[in-house]
């Protein structure tokens, strides 16, 4: 999300210079870069309460006072008659309408609202939309606007599960299929709920007389959505991470102000409707604990001083969560918040020990396993370890880092081929990867955990001659297995390939195996080949480009030059030459010569190469080639 300098401090009393103002975001854990005094940020998916210029503001008041004065209209709004229905109170339990006629169209803006399409690069729309889209940036609640004059009749929100068209106001055809909140009316779809208006009802350039909608959906019913079909949307975004459901008369007001600064308002009149009481969240206030968590001495008067800036509210024996906080649950929480705004870095560490003998042999076996593998060319893996797969004994997480995926993972082999995938679609041939990690299920309501070794191989068995035409398959698999766990004990499986997006229809192979004293037994004796190796691997981005290779087949009339050949070739450097092999080795003895096949594979980091660019370096290599006496390459003649 994107956010000006200059508008945040609108929020700010004083004006921090951007440099201090980017330190204090980072603190509080806030990822961003910064190009022409405008923030982009990288917000975690629980910090949706910081996608605005309030949200943000409200989160620098533990460093900074704030300017809250946001302008409002005051005076008393009429009741309005809206024929609405709520079907989904467990979806909306909270939906306000606001009914405003203007005068006249609005052609020119004021300078804050027209200062935002030009400082952020945005095209305006209309009027009111134009109003909603900044209301969004400026208070983090996003609000729909219908043109009045197209509602006829009763307005209805509901759960569908029907398959039924939708023209978007983007001028975009979607069928809506299985489960989806939306608004109906005369039984077609004016909105998808939370992810974009219909274009039946929508505004233009001469609406005057509009309908805003502002609400609060559950973030359950709008996950997952934007991304179905494929609609980039703001409100989305902002629905699935939670918002105020507080906030309704104050961003509707809000609306109306701007609106006044605009033009003559004719009509105006408000109604909210709501299915229960939406009481504020509560814990206990245990300000030991708190501080036992962070690990510091803080006085209760800077604990007590940091809550409150922050939002929060102490009442007795408890801490009153403000309405924005969706991601506040237990005294972790508030140690954290805590924690960041005395800053980590001020967190003295410290030393301690683990006395559990029975982890730490887990640890050993653990290794010995990683070294068997590394051994035999596998890479280790580390996955999310959550998932969206639905299952009855899935244990769904309350406040996920990824409201897509709120399950914890009851098996690795999932994400062992998702890692696949990946790889194939960079074009790596030969796969051989494993991962061990914990995962979790649920049984007569208990938590299951099971510490588990996933390892899976496609493709190429590898790069050099020998191996260039055999495939990894489930053969490779027991056959390395077997010197260490007999064969009986391990079921090795193939993943279907047509539940998988790949063109690629090369064999996938698994083993996924519980940890437990009999696979330990196995392991603890093998022997570790570098048990002393300390150096780190740098790591290497991974180009995003597609890759290029060329062969070449060398004709060698004398032995000796070969080791010298096969050195210089494969220690040749250039700049997109990633990797080089020998794929072929052939003796003829009745000829006395040999052939060997040579693989070079070019990729950048910066572009997609041409064949001139590969052909460029190939250059390089052939003139290397040229200046070995008895080698050739057939059907070409060294100048």
């Amino acid at each position: 999300m994107k956010i000006a300098y200059d508008h945040l401090t609108r929020f700010i009393s004083g004006k921090p210079d951007i440099d201090e103002l980017s330190e204090k975001l980072f603190q509080l854990g806030h990822e961003h870069e910064i190009e022409n005094n405008i923030f982009d940020f990288e917000f975690t998916p629980n910090r949706g309460d910081c996608l605005s210029l309030n949200g943000l503001a409200r989160d620098l008041a533990a460093f900074y006072p704030l300017n809250k004065k946001v302008d409002i209209y005051t005076k008393d709004i009429q009741n309005l008659e809206l024929n609405f229905l709520n079907n989904a109170t467990a979806s909306c339990p909270k939906i306000s309408f606001l009914n405003i006629e203007i005068e006249n169209e609005v052609h020119e803006y004021c300078d804050y609202l027209e200062e935002y399409f030009v400082t952020m690069g945005l095209k305006k729309i209309n009027f009111f939309t134009d109003i909603s889209n900044y209301l969004a940036y400026e208070l983090g609640q996003p609000t729909h606007c219908y043109d009045f004059k197209t509602i006829n009749n009763e307005i209805e929100l509901k759960e569908t599960d029907i398959d039924i068209p939708f023209d978007t106001l983007i001028n975009k055809k979607i069928q809506l299929k299985n489960s989806n909140l939306v608004f109906m009316m005369n039984e077609d779809v004016i909105n998808l709920a939370g992810i974009i208006g219909g274009d039946s009802t929508s505004c233009s350039e001469s609406t005057t007389n509009v309908l805003i909608e502002c609400a609060f959906f559950k973030p359950e019913s709008i996950i997952g959505k934007s991304i179905k079909y494929n609609i980039n949307s703001d409100a989305a975004h902002k629905f699935e991470r939670g918002v105020d459901p507080t906030s309704h008369e104050f961003v509707l007001r809000r609306f109306l102000k701007i609106v006044e600064d605009h033009a003559s308002v004719r009509t105006l009149a408000i109604k909210q409707f709501s299915s229960k009481e939406i009481q504020p969240s509560a814990i206990k206030n245990d300000f030991q604990k708190v501080r036992k968590i962070i690990g510091m001495d803080i006085s209760i008067l800077e604990y007590e001083d940091i809550l409150r800036k922050l939002g929060f509210f102490i009442v007795g024996e408890e801490i009153i969560i403000p309405a924005h906080r969706h991601d506040i649950y237990h005294h972790n929480d508030i140690a954290e918040e805590v924690a960041r705004v005395i800053g980590y870095d001020n967190i003295t560490s410290k030393a301690f020990s683990i006395k559990n003998r029975s982890r730490l042999k887990a640890a050993n076996i653990e290794d010995h396993i990683r070294s068997f593998f590394t051994d035999n060319g596998f890479y280790e893996v580390i996955n999310f370890p959550f998932t969206d797969l639905k299952k009855d004994n899935l244990i769904k997480v309350d406040n996920p880092l990824d409201s897509n995926k709120p399950f914890l993972r009851h098996k690795i082999s999932n994400s062992l081929i998702t890692n696949v995938i990946y790889n194939e679609k960079r074009q790596k041939e030969s796969l051989k990867l494993f991962e061990i990690s914990d995962i979790y299920t649920k049984k007569d309501n208990k938590i299951i955990k099971s510490r588990m070794l996933g390892a899976v191989v496609s493709g190429r068995l590898g790069n050099n001659h020998l191996d260039f035409s055999k495939k990894l398959d489930s053969k490779y698999l027991s056959g390395i297995l077997e010197g260490v766990i007999p064969n009986s004990l391990i079921t090795i499986n193939e993943f279907p390939r047509e539940l998988l997006d790949s063109k690629i229809k090369t064999p996938i192979f698994y083993i996924e195996i519980k940890i437990s004293d009999f696979l330990e037994a196995y392991f603890f004796d093998y022997k570790l080949k570098n048990p002393n190796i300390k150096s780190i691997n740098k790591y290497k981005p991974i180009s995003e480009f597609p890759s290029s290779y060329r062969d070449i087949s060398i004709l060698i009339h004398d032995s000796a030059v070969i080791p010298k050949l096969k050195n210089d070739l494969l220690s040749f450097n250039a700049d997109n030459l990633k990797e080089s092999f020998v794929f072929d080795f052939y003796h003829n003895h009745k000829k006395m010569n040999y052939k060997i096949g040579f693989r070079f594979i070019f990729q950048s980091h910066h572009k997609t190469l041409t064949d001139k660019d590969v052909d460029r370096e190939m250059k390089s290599v052939i003139n290397l080639i040229s200046r070995f006496k008895e080698v050739e390459i057939p059907g070409m003649i060294f100048k």
